[in-house]
């Protein structure tokens, strides 16, 4: 089930102009017969061997494959590190250790993570926002404010929010906004000639309505659902947690499109009206948890395999009587290549949701430390 409305995104940066052109908007359809109909899930955990080094199972934050798919990198946030981990022999092959100060300094904490050809990593943060190679130095500093980019209004300060690069690492694509306020649209931006183009997300807008902030003493705390980015094959995902509809941009082609779904299992976006400023703490995390019992889309995996996306969104269902979270309901969305929705089920044995996961010969790995060391529960998929 989709519905493209194609922008098509010709980015002449010498020209300092763009061009937009919007194409067939047909009704979503619907699948004829259910490929998840009959789903059936077997779940295994795995523990990574680290040898004997002493690791921060805990402290990943980020993760990556590598070009061929055989390995998985984390981000170790706390001791500034990415980790290497051998999918087939299910072991821990190299730390990469950044430096914290010097001419290869890294960010003191790795916000963001994209792992690029050739063992290279884009490592950022506010502060930082620089290529390295595998032995920790730094190939190219990329300077992601602003001011420094040509057509950028000075006021987006965040031009490193959810970054990534384009493979030839000619582009960078972010998701920034003006300090205090929502995500204002997709930043392209052209490293080469410093000069870049804001592109508004108008399908994606309702995800402000399903955010609530609390301020005090000059900062302040916020949480719902948010924009967010991946890169998968020759594209950008972007999508959010309150609808089912995504922007895909083809970096081959710098085409924007946006696809909408008619699910069945569930509603395809967040309704009602929620205060999105809580008086105190304790009413923001009320008014999140009211919010989170409508649906929660979440990220795409590809499959190599099958040639085709798995996606996951989940309702929570409050506490129970002894104050504790009540399980979730999980969802598993299957889609053919172009994004066409196949199959959707409930699946009632999963009791964690596969937050940081991705495909590993056609098994769905999602990262859960296994007493002290590194580990994956793996998902076996039979339909």
């Amino acid at each position: 089930m989709k519905n493209y409305i194609t922008i098509l995104l010709a980015f002449l940066f010498f020209a300092c102009e763009s061009e937009n052109q919007h194409a067939n908007n047909s009704d979503p359809t619907t699948y004829s017969e259910n490929q998840l109909e009959n789903l059936q899930v077997i779940l295994d955990t795995v523990k990574v061997d680290v040898g004997s080094e002493l690791i921060r199972s805990g402290a990943y934050y980020g993760f990556g494959l590598s070009d061929d798919g055989q390995s998985v990198y984390f981000a170790e946030g706390q001791s500034v590190e990415i980790h290497e981990i051998d999918l087939n022999e299910m072991k821990l092959v190299q730390r990469i250790k950044f430096e914290k100060d010097g001419p290869n300094q890294a960010p003191n904490f790795i916000n963001y993570l994209d792992v690029l050809p050739k063992r290279e990593f884009l490592l950022a943060n506010y502060a930082i926002q620089a290529i390295f190679d595998s032995q920790a130095e730094k190939i190219q500093d990329l300077k992601l404010q602003a001011e420094e980019f040509e057509g950028i209004d000075e006021s987006m300060g965040s031009l490193y929010n959810n970054v990534l690069l384009s493979q030839d690492k000619k582009k960078a694509f972010s998701l920034p906004s003006p300090f205090g306020e929502f995500t204002d649209g997709l930043a392209v931006l052209d490293l080469e000639n410093r000069s870049g183009e804001l592109i508004k997300l108008p399908a994606l807008d309702l995800t402000e309505n399903f955010r609530v902030t609390f301020s005090q003493n000059g900062g302040m705390t916020s949480s719902g659902d948010m924009i967010r980015m991946q890169k998968i094959k020759d594209q950008l995902v972007i999508y959010s947690g309150s609808t089912a509809d995504i922007y895909l941009y083809e970096l081959l082609t710098d085409s924007l499109k946006l696809v909408t779904f008619n699910h069945q299992l569930v509603e395809n976006k967040k309704t009602g009206e929620f205060k999105t400023e809580a008086g105190s703490n304790e009413e923001r995390v009320e008014i999140s948890a009211q919010m989170r019992k409508q649906i929660n889309f979440y990220g795409f995996n590809w499959d190599e395999s099958r040639k085709q996306y798995f996606r996951f969104g989940a309702k929570e269902n409050g506490l129970n009587e002894s104050g504790e979270n009540l399980p979730a309901d999980v969802f598993l969305f299957s889609y053919d290549s172009d994004f066409n929705l196949l199959g959707e089920k409930k699946i009632d044995e999963l009791s964690n949701l596969f937050f940081n996961s991705f495909f590993f010969e056609g098994k769905l790995y999602n990262y859960k430390p296994v007493e002290e060391d590194p580990g994956f529960v793996v998902m076996t998929l039979n339909y």
